[in-house]
């Protein structure tokens, strides 16, 4: 399988407050979870296969099941995160190789950590 480069990874938060969840009690801390509006941006791959049908990106997110995302311009996806920490991987990918067969191709991941507030 052919390595696709893929440019680094770029992400803007959105403070876009979607709900909150607590707990409380006499006896327990009020404790507080929001949910925001994350979009992931990356700069798109300029091979032919990656932006052919059957190409695009796969994104995953800290443990949970991996998603694709169709080759698009610009390249995004919006995501719902709840406070805290996460390790973002967003790889390139094509069903054609580079010599036009069918064996794929997948990139590198390109990975950072997003703090959601």
């Amino acid at each position: 399988m052919k390595k696709i480069v893929l440019p680094v990874l770029v992400l803007s938060a959105l403070l876009s407050f979607i709900g909150c969840s607590g707990g409380g009690g006499s006896s327990s801390p009020l404790v507080s979870v929001t949910t925001h509006t994350v979009t992931l941006t990356w700069a798109s791959n300029h091979e032919k296969g990656v932006n052919s049908p059957g190409g695009g990106y796969q994104v995953s997110i800290s443990g949970r099941p991996a998603f694709d995302v169709p080759y698009t311009d610009p390249t995004f996806t919006t995501v719902l995160l709840d406070t805290g920490s996460y390790s973002v991987s967003v790889r390139a990918f094509a069903t054609l190789d580079a010599q036009g067969g069918a064996t794929g191709s997948l990139s590198a991941p390109a990975t950072i950590t997003v703090n959601v507030p």
